[in-house]
């Protein structure tokens, strides 16, 4: 089961400042500086966990508002018709997980401060908690473990040596995972591990046109604006990086229909965003969830992949 490795503690360092200054990054969450009312703590990451209790009650009960107050970007934007499509039959969002384990930056850095956690029950999946005005709120996650990921083994925060700068390698995933996604024949050079699920993304993405018919279908892979991305450096010049993408599928009926053959989608949570009626062409976002760890020789492995409905709309 593919999970970062607890090998030395609990709260792994990141050490994002310290890998763009080169200054020595070891030390423990507890360790962490607590002067300031805005440093991350053990105790403040575990805290902020909890509020995911919260978060689960508040989804359940459709209570859009509360949903809104504990989230970030990017995953505040389904605190709008996201939440509201749960109280007429859209499958709530889950967060009832437990046994997490904490990944706290040792100083702060450019940007709002954040962490990560990779809980284990009921199955491994990342989270990405970010801090505002208001505390400490979700903006990434669940993010589950495919099945048959590897190992990301984790013994030290090391930084890589040189002059690498992790922000900016977080901020080129995302861009990479797109023509990636948007290549099928390959011809960009973009290596993926064999057995990866991104692989079984696009060919999903690839073969839903012929999987369709008579309906017309497309799906465009895009970049969220202004959705941060966030790593972690691994040894050997190695990062995590936690980072959004967006589907966004076009579905409209076959030559001489006026409505689908079938929905792309459950017909329960197209009913749920754009009411009942005449499915005639429709339009579904998605925000894709990804933990990507990018190996020094650029080589990409998803060890993280979660996807939920953001908007449904119908013509």
């Amino acid at each position: 089961m593919g999970r970062l490795s607890r090998t030395v503690i609990t709260g792994i360092v990141l050490g994002l400042s310290a890998a763009c200054g080169g200054l020595p990054a070891e030390t423990t969450a507890r360790e962490s500086p607590s002067r300031e009312p805005e440093t991350l703590t053990l105790a403040a990451a575990e805290a902020a966990f909890a509020d995911l209790g919260e978060l689960e009650t508040a989804w359940h009960d459709s209570d859009c508002d509360e949903v809104a107050r504990l989230l970030a970007a990017p995953i505040a934007e389904l605190a709008g018709s996201a939440c509201t499509a749960t109280a007429l039959g859209h499958e709530s969002a889950r967060f009832d997980y437990s046994e997490p384990e904490f990944y706290l930056p040792s100083r702060s850095v450019k940007g709002k401060p954040w962490f990560a956690a990779l809980a284990k029950e009921p199955d491994p999946a990342y989270f990405v908690f970010t801090q505002g005005k208001g505390g400490w709120r979700l903006a990434l996650g669940p993010v589950p473990v495919p099945e048959g990921a590897p190992e990301v083994p984790v013994t030290d925060a090391v930084v890589p040596a040189g002059d690498v700068n992790p922000q900016v390698t977080a901020s080129l995933v995302s861009q990479r995972c797109l023509t990636y996604l948007t290549d099928p024949t390959g011809v960009n050079g973009i290596r993926v591990s064999s057995g990866d699920a991104m692989r079984d993304l696009r060919d999903s993405i690839t073969r839903a046109p012929a999987r369709h018919r008579p309906d017309r279908i497309s799906v465009d892979v895009r970049l969220v604006r202004g959705a941060p991305a966030h790593a972690l450096a691994l040894p050997g010049g190695a990062f995590l990086v936690f980072h959004t993408l967006r589907l966004v599928t076009t579905q409209s009926p076959g030559p001489g229909r006026d409505e689908l053959a079938k929905s792309y989608f459950a017909e329960q949570d197209v009913r749920a965003f754009a009411g009942h009626g005449r499915l005639g062409e429709v339009t579904a976002e998605e925000l894709l969830f990804l933990a990507t760890k990018v190996d020094a020789d650029g080589r990409m492995t998803t060890v993280g992949m979660g996807r939920r409905l953001a908007s449904v709309t119908k013509a």
